[in-house]
């Protein structure tokens, strides 16, 4: 089979011959850690491509299709002020964030560019037309470029989220504010905001077809969800269910919805709005996968393994793995990380642990009753 004809067929229920073996969280992936596996017996000339190579990923996401799905035209980025390594930016989509100099975490955002409905009239233009615009000058011989290459074919990403593009538009303090202070200003935000993404959406497939879109919300943490549900299905759910309904309407088979923390709330809701596939399912805070495949068995499930066992031994590594042949065989599901691994892994570790995983997946294929 191709890449892009397991991934569809397996989160479409049809028999595949294995799970994908993905880097799924590469890009996440901390930089700093080739450094210290170069001290460890990697290849002095080795770069991330080479990992992959070595360790034998098929590939990382699939052939992405990039376009500005936030402001057009973008804001200057711009340093505001620094104290000590500390740099406060404006940074494209027009928030003030802030991060360590040297720092290879997400900065924080502290605000947006709109904090009322003046400040939004300013800014709005910016999130109304110039779909073309908006994606690269050679975009069609880009399409056709991922049409052959035999990876599944997607777009979305940062910040393309309904919670996830207002939070970097409002700021997160104002945004939770406004469900309640300005309910009506927050709704066209979220109009504007899903009529700009089903125009873009056409736009890619009247030149390509979408094997999978990429919804980015990180709107839950260890206890939950950053909203309610009954908020969820107030103000989010409509938009979701007119966005997925555009995608599938164009071809577009699987929409992935990327949430860090414990989603499990949220589901029934993502489902309900025509969401297919959930990633990446953070196991620290004592998730069981397993009891989520079995509540919903033809959900795709993305993800799964704690990021932090590969800091540890043998054991501890063999004791995470021992969960995912069942969530192989069971379908609709493919392994990985459930964030970027740390600069505390050696280069031991990492292949060690890829290895039994690689492994695993060629000898539990996916076998769904």
């Amino acid at each position: 089979m191709t890449h892009k004809e397991r991934f569809v067929s397996l989160f479409g229920g049809k028999p595949v011959d294995r799970a994908p073996f993905l880097d799924y969280m590469g890009p996440c992936n901390f930089k700093s850690c080739i450094p210290r596996w170069k001290a460890e017996g990697l290849a002095a000339d080795a770069d991330a491509d080479e990992v992959r190579r070595i360790v034998g990923f098929d590939y990382v996401r699939g052939y992405m299709l990039r376009a500005k799905y936030l402001f057009y035209p973008e804001f200057e980025v711009e340093t505001l002020r620094r104290d000590g390594d500390i740099v406060y930016t404006r940074n494209k989509w027009g928030g003030v964030e802030v991060n360590r100099i040297g720092s290879e975490v997400m900065p924080l955002t502290l605000s947006g560019p709109v904090t009322d409905r003046a400040s939004w009239e300013r800014v709005r233009e910016r999130l109304c037309g110039n779909v073309s615009a908006r994606f690269p000058d050679n975009f069609d011989a880009l399409c056709e470029e991922a049409a052959k290459s035999g990876l599944p074919v997607y777009s979305g990403d940062l910040p393309a989220g309904f919670f996830g593009a207002p939070r970097e538009i409002l700021g997160f303090d104002n945004f939770i504010y406004m469900f309640y202070d300005d309910p009506d200003l927050l709704c066209e935000i979220l109009d504007t905001l899903c009529d700009l993404w089903i125009d873009m959406i056409g736009y890619i497939q009247r030149r390509v077809k979408l094997d999978y879109f990429f919804i980015w919300e990180d709107m839950c943490a260890k206890t939950g969800p950053l909203i309610g549900p009954a908020m969820f299905r107030e103000f989010l759910l409509p938009r979701y269910k007119r966005l997925t309904a555009a995608l599938r309407a164009g071809g577009c088979a699987h929409i992935l919805v990327d949430s860090d923390g414990d989603e499990r709330e949220l589901v029934p809701l993502w489902m309900e709005g025509g969401v297919n596939i959930v990633f990446p399912w953070e196991s620290q805070f004592g998730l069981d996968l397993g009891e989520v495949r079995k509540q919903y068995p033809t959900l795709g499930l993305a993800g799964g393994i704690n990021k932090r066992v590969l800091e540890f031994g043998k054991a501890e590594m063999d004791a995470e793995l021992s969960k995912i042949p069942y969530l192989l065989e069971s379908g609709y599901f493919f392994p990985c990380c459930d964030h970027g691994v740390t600069n505390d892994v050696s280069w031991y570790n990492y292949q060690y642990f890829y290895d039994k995983l690689k492994e695993l997946i060629y000898r539990y294929p996916p076998n769904p009753a």
